[in-house]
């Protein structure tokens, strides 16, 4: 993350940064993963905003953090959540009375400061309806209210499920059925690709909060099998919090006719 040295305006990290310099650290702390960002506040009127997107996993927790070199004395800190293009005032920091949070975050966000020119939130147990834009604002005196934006991505994945059924027919097939539900959509594929019949079978069925159900549906001929004389398959699912593996038995019931 760049600016030109004219700047005077920033939200800079806080206590973490990466080798990159951005800010943005993906760590483990007590067992638990945690985001630190860091974004650019508004410099005066007429100066563009710089917005950055961050990504979670559901069910854990996020900090936000902002840091404001204008100078000046910061009378108040104020979080925004901006969802449809809508801002909805989520919890404010002030030295005179100190954190003051708003429904429906009063039990799972902490708005606090760590030194005069620096604020972070922390939303506990994200959830998709956490997905949206955040905007720190520091009404610094006597120069007014300085903001900076971050967009936060919200990531889940299943486990692999699976069911396996033999065809009996001349030639003698195997038809694999694995699913697997994800933000964004996983990707599923079997391994080696040369036992299939034909093209996989793909069905994606999208659900109002992103997720995504892909099914895949692979006939796998037991000749080929035969030929190469393969004891397992592997079907293998990617996406970007992990992969996964499963090992498919070849049982001799399958391998001989």
């Amino acid at each position: 993350m760049s600016r030109s040295s004219g700047s005077s305006h920033l939200l800079a990290p806080v206590g973490i940064t990466s080798s990159s310099g951005s800010g943005n650290v993906l760590q483990q702390q007590r067992g638990e993963k945690k985001i630190t960002v860091s974004a650019i506040l508004d410099e005066p009127p007429g100066n563009n905003q710089h917005n950055k997107n961050e990504t979670n996993v559901l069910g854990e927790y996020v900090t936000l953090f902002c840091n404001c070199t204008a100078p000046g004395d910061v009378v108040q800190i104020t979080w925004k959540k901006i969802q449809d293009s809508s801002p909805q005032n989520i919890g404010t920091y002030s030295s005179k009375y100190g954190e003051k949070i708003l429904p429906p975050y009063v039990d799972r966000l902490h708005c606090k400061i760590l030194e005069p020119n620096s604020s972070f939130i922390t939303i506990q147990k994200v959830t998709f309806e956490d997905e949206a834009c955040y905007k720190c604002l520091f009404n610094v005196f006597p120069h007014g209210s300085h903001g900076g934006e971050i967009c936060l991505n919200i990531l889940t994945v299943s486990n692999l499920t699976n069911e396996n059924r033999f065809i009996s027919d001349s030639e003698g097939s195997l038809e694999l059925i694995y699913s697997a539900v994800g933000k964004p959509a996983p990707q599923i594929s079997l391994f080696p690709s040369q036992v299939l019949m034909n093209r996989p079978k793909e069905y994606l069925d999208q659900s109002q909060n992103g997720t995504v159900t892909v099914t895949k549906i692979y006939t796998v001929s037991l000749e080929t099998v035969r030929f190469l004389g393969l004891q397992h398959l592997i079907v293998h699912m990617d996406h970007p919090l992990r992969n996964e593996e499963r090992i498919v038995p070849l049982s001799v019931k399958q391998e001989c006719k």
